[in-house]
């Protein structure tokens, strides 16, 4: 059984610690200490916008507010990564010049030049680095990619993603506020989709941007991203007020329309006969699907072809240009076919 240290205490950690519960009941990873610079955070029941049940146990957890003093005494074989988005370079490339396998929550950094040098130092010193960009572990996206690569349904024809929230208010001292330490909405709430977008698509030929800042960087930004043939468009606004959490998306192929609301079910509208079937979808979140996937990857049980840490740092970098034409007002950025 893999020994992980669960390295940021805060809201993230919560879905993070109920799928590490499963693993261990598998016999396949636990849990064994926590580091946290606030020694409250051990203490506190934190909520968010993603999930608001009570926290689980964790008085079986060796508990940490020193990270050297963590290394010093325990034996881990990999860390998981729940801090704010601001220290993700500067803890990852610790931990993995002590030699610890890194799980980094999403995005992967501020920068796509902290990205590189994030992975230049995972390639230095053999280990493996993974960003939780989740969603590519949710069973409607691995059944949306297979029928888009068979062309089950025809070609493509269009897309759209939408994301939509309360503000973050619940993070540490209130981190998602400042862009400095956040990135704003763009980075840290719009990059899902944005990363989605690539994975189903491919490397966009140009993009367009229009974005609304109040409580940080881009709360509301609508961005289209341009392909060959396929016009696809992605909204994320995380300035709603006294809504719970929401993410849907559509894809329009010549044959059928594919429909995703987070429920457990995929909906499928045939064009020819106007017939709707409704695909049930394996139960398990994309949080849980990550972390099970890097245990295998950390294992040698497979190798990281679903989500390597380069294509983490190319959604970043396709951000940065998101965020480029909205500075412009919508301007048409081009792209060099890497983002």
């Amino acid at each position: 059984m893999l020994n992980v240290a669960l390295i940021g205490f805060g809201s993230i950690s919560r879905v993070h610690r109920k799928a590490y519960k499963k693993l261990e009941e598998k016999g396949v990873a636990r849990l064994t200490c926590a580091y946290d610079v606030d020694p409250e955070a051990f203490r506190k029941n934190v909520t968010n916008n993603i999930d608001s049940s009570e926290a689980q146990p964790c008085e079986e957890l060796r508990f940490y507010t020193d990270l050297d003093e963590l290394l010093a005494n325990e034996k881990i074989d990999f860390a998981d990564i729940c801090v704010p988005t601001y220290l993700h370079k500067e803890m990852t490339v610790k931990l993995l010049r002590r030699g610890c396998h890194v799980l980094c929550e999403k995005p992967m950094a501020l920068c796509y030049d902290d990205c590189e040098e994030m992975i230049r130092v995972a390639t230095e010193n053999q280990r493996q680095l993974m960003i939780g960009q989740c969603l590519r572990f949710l069973p409607a996206f691995d059944y949306l990619k297979t029928v888009i690569e068979e062309k089950r349904f025809g070609a493509v024809t269009g897309a759209f993603f939408s994301r939509l929230s309360s503000l973050p208010t619940w993070g540490w001292r209130n981190w998602f506020a400042d862009t400095r330490c956040s990135g704003g909405g763009i980075l840290d709430f719009h990059i899902h989709d944005v990363d989605m977008i690539r994975y189903l698509f491919g490397e966009p030929d140009a993009v367009s941007s229009r974005g609304y800042t109040s409580f940080s960087l881009y709360d509301a930004v609508h961005t289209s991203l341009f392909y060959d043939k396929i016009p696809v468009t992605a909204i994320a606004d995380w300035t709603h007020v006294g809504m719970k959490f929401n993410a849907s998306c559509y894809v329009n192929f010549e044959h059928a329309t594919v429909s995703y609301d987070g429920a457990a079910l995929l909906t499928v509208s045939h064009k020819s006969d106007k017939t709707t079937e409704c695909i049930p979808l394996a139960e398990e979140n994309g949080y849980y699907g990550e972390i099970a996937y890097f245990c295998d990857v950390v294992a040698g049980k497979v190798k990281n072809t679903k989500n390597p840490a380069t294509s983490a740092a190319t959604s970043v970098r396709l951000i940065e240009r998101i965020r480029e034409s909205a500075d412009r007002e919508g301007l048409v950025v081009r792209l060099d076919g890497n983002g």
